[in-house]
């Protein structure tokens, strides 16, 4: 793991609310897989990291907090995390809850002064949750990172860096795929439309989509934070940035298990997925033949989770924002919710900015 350089040996006191699976499982190092970025929880993080210790922990469930206990050592309890904010004085709080309770906590802790948060994705599950919690956190000099863990990931930034530097030219076009049983739009389709964003870089103009079928009038979520996935159903979008960039995004639990981008450029094309990622070259002398490289395909023991609790704690110290900040995270929210109003519309074209109805 590369820690970045701060400005003091301050160890930074955290706290996590909610802790299933995501929010403290240790990590599983396979060394037979090919990419397997690790650790994966927040708890995990946080031991990864020097300056970081976990103080404090909240969570409904008792087995759940003696399980932390178990795993990663002695931490202050809770049933009630505002109690814990008002108690621990703490410089970073994690949100590992459902999808929809993320908003009065991330307000909660801005208005308690946490410097940093670090909060579970997506965003929200509205957009006047998303404009709340962004308007907290910045009415209080709050950072925040939104845990869209493919942008601090060295392995998808490599593919990233490829396209910034020019070396396969302009990106054009972006197709996108997440299949199986877990493809729901909001719990896990977030990261797919997210990834996106990253790449084209732009805010988002215009989209037409729908719904999985039998889920052709879903026009609101009324997901359960991800237990059950036929609450949160796929969709498919066509989606236009301001840059011109244009891409095609299909979440599907009709589809075999599958999260893969096709990054389509003017000179070249970029094939990634969670396990590998080839490079696709055009010859100026000769365009009709195309030759491939496969980039590095190594575990990282850092993973995109520990380069984000770095990264915020480098915002802390120095300001600046998240490559992965609250503003950039409502694009994700506000495309996901375009989808949804396209669908109710009749599958019309749905223009930004969208209205707060």
């Amino acid at each position: 793991m590369t820690v970045t350089n701060q400005t003091s040996d301050k160890i930074y006191r955290a706290g996590i609310i909610g802790l299933t699976g995501i929010g403290q499982s240790p990590p599983r190092y396979d060394l037979w897989s090919t990419r397997h970025p690790q650790p994966h929880s927040h708890a995990a993080a946080y031991a990864a990291h020097p300056r970081a210790q976990v103080v404090a922990v909240c969570e409904l469930v008792p087995e759940l907090l003696t399980q932390y206990e178990n795993n990663w050592g002695p931490a202050a309890h809770y049933n009630d995390y505002r109690a814990m904010l008002e108690r621990e004085n703490l410089d970073i709080l994690s949100v590992v809850t459902s999808d929809h309770l993320h908003a009065q906590m991330v307000v909660d802790a801005a208005e308690a002064g946490v410097p940093g948060v670090y909060c579970e994705k997506p965003l929200s599950t509205t957009l006047a949750d998303a404009d709340r919690m962004l308007a907290a956190v910045e009415k209080n000099g709050t950072q925040i990172c939104v845990n869209h863990g493919r942008r601090w990931d060295p392995f998808w930034r490599q593919a990233l860096a490829i396209i910034e530097d020019g070396r396969i030219g302009s990106l054009t076009r972006i197709s996108a795929h997440l299949g199986g049983e877990r493809a729901m739009l909001f719990r896990n389709g977030t990261h797919l439309v997210d990834t996106v964003c990253m790449y084209a870089d732009a805010a988002p103009a215009w989209l037409i989509g729908g719904m999985e079928e039998g889920y052709e009038d879903r026009t609101e979520y009324l997901g359960d934070g991800g237990h059950d996935p036929t609450t949160d159903p796929g969709a498919s979008a066509y989606l236009h940035f301001a840059n011109g960039i244009r891409a095609h995004i299909e979440v599907s639990q009709q589809t075999l298990v599958n999260f893969e981008l096709d990054l389509l450029c003017t000179k070249g094309r970029i094939r990634i997925s969670n396990t590998e990622a080839v490079v696709y070259l055009t010859s100026p002398d000769h365009p009709q033949e195309v030759t491939s490289r496969q980039l590095g395909g190594c575990v990282d023991y850092g993973s995109g989770m520990v380069h984000a609790v770095d990264e915020l704690i480098h915002l802390i110290e120095n300001g600046g924002e998240s490559i992965s900040s609250g503003r950039r995270a409502l694009h994700s929210l506000e495309i996901m919710i375009a989808i949804m109003r396209s669908q109710a519309a009749g599958v019309e074209k749905i223009h930004w900015p969208l209205t707060r109805d």
